[in-house]
């Protein structure tokens, strides 16, 4: 009797551990596949991240925007926004095949200029249209003429250029334009002090004439005197530059506009002036041609 309960008991042992055998393989290869499941999975989704990080370097947006970082990386993030915007540009002009293509190309062209020139003009001063009168207080109580003058904000932030030209026979400097710089510049004395006082100082006809010992009517009439020579000496200069098909400024062409029926008088003096350097020209050229001969005969004579 005990044998036999011995024998089903080692059969039932048996029977057991073979069962937990299979079990624990089948185990096994369900966490092999899955498992394998697993890295399937993962390869793939790093070939997809690969493929995005790969597609944004190539093709990054325009106007996207930079994350967040710290303070201490704002540099960066304004170089970064700065390259993206120049790789759109390169491969919005190599897309560009049709007329509104380009259109919409010269258009950010035009707005990168137009940057560039404001950014520029922030530190440029143009001298000819910054009197050194203007903006000065109507008020002088609260804010002294001398502290609220532009010369004096010039002062402080460096800008000496109009206070050291600040002078009857410096002022040309104030002009950018050379031509127009060379006709003051060509004044005599006494008409240089006298454009000074009257536009660079505002100063009346009256007073200025108080100031240098002279009547009324004979600054008014030196005055128009300069005037007559200042015009005629600009409209030279603008009619050689249309003869050079150099574009005019607006205020040029109304200004052409204005002393039109001076032109013909002018044009005809410039011609008689261009013939008689030609002529001197020409005088010189025939005295040295006959020195170079009367050299090269002396040689062959000694």
């Amino acid at each position: 009797m005990y044998l036999k309960k011995y024998q089903v008991y080692t059969d039932f042992s048996q029977r057991s551990s073979v069962a937990n055998v299979e079990i624990e393989d089948s185990i096994a290869s369900d966490e092999l596949m899955y498992m394998d499941e697993l890295e399937q999975a993962r390869a793939i989704e790093q070939a997809a991240l690969a493929e995005i990080e790969l597609e944004m370097t190539t093709y990054p947006e325009p106007d996207a925007d930079v994350p967040e970082e710290e303070a201490t990386e704002a540099t960066s993030r304004t170089l970064l926004k700065r390259e993206l915007r120049a790789q759109a540009l390169l491969r919005l002009e190599d897309g560009a095949r049709t007329e509104e293509d380009f259109k919409e190309v010269i258009k950010q062209w035009d707005h990168l200029d137009d940057n560039r020139e404001r950014k520029e003009r922030y530190h440029e001063i143009g001298r000819e249209m910054n009197r050194l009168t203007e903006d000065a207080p109507k008020n002088p109580v609260v804010i002294p003429y001398p502290i609220h003058h532009t010369y004096w904000r010039q002062m402080m932030k460096g800008d000496f250029l109009d206070v050291i030209f600040d002078c009857p026979f410096e002022m040309h400097e104030f002009l950018t334009d050379e031509d127009y710089s060379k006709i003051i510049y060509d004044l005599k004395d006494s008409y240089k002090e006298l454009i000074y006082y009257l536009y660079i100082r505002d100063y009346s006809t009256l007073y200025v004439g108080n100031l240098l010992g002279q009547t009324d009517r004979n600054i008014r009439g030196v005055r128009n005197t300069i005037l007559g020579q200042i015009t005629k000496k600009v409209i030279a200069v603008l009619l050689e530059r249309q003869e050079f098909d150099i574009p005019l400024w607006t205020t040029e062409q109304e200004f052409m506009e204005k002393y039109k029926e001076k032109i013909p008088d002018i044009q005809r003096k410039a011609k008689k002036e261009k013939e008689k350097i030609i002529r001197e020209i020409g005088v010189l050229a025939r005295k040295v041609l006959k020195q170079y001969q009367k050299s090269i005969t002396n040689q062959t004579n000694c």
